[in-house]
């Protein structure tokens, strides 16, 4: 298992920084860097608290399989979970022009 990259593909998901996750997981910057060097791996304790500020399940970090979506597919999902009712209206309207423009060419 490659705690390193593992935690790269999450934070970048995620849209957040090494310093903005230890802030979140209540780590210290040097050890989400260490992890993500592969110089150290964590500890439970630290890794229950990265999934936590990640979002995400320890199952889901040890998931060996290729994701389905790309990261940034992940992120736009990830946002549209905190828009309000018009705002997601807003953006499908949006997603439908511009599907709309890619058809008419």
């Amino acid at each position: 298992m490659n705690y390193g990259s593992r935690l790269k593909y999450f934070k970048e998901i995620n849209g957040i920084t090494g310093k903005a996750l230890a802030e979140k997981a209540g780590l210290v910057p040097s050890q989400i860097y260490k992890i993500e060097g592969n110089s150290t791996k964590p500890s439970l304790d630290s890794l229950e608290r990265i999934c936590a500020a990640l979002e995400i399940t320890l199952a889901d970090f040890f998931k060996e399989e290729t994701p389905e979506m790309s990261p940034q597919l992940r992120r736009l999902l990830k946002a549209a979970r905190e828009l309000t009712p018009e705002q997601l209206a807003a953006v499908q309207a949006l997603l439908d022009t511009i599907k709309g423009a890619e058809n008419e060419r």
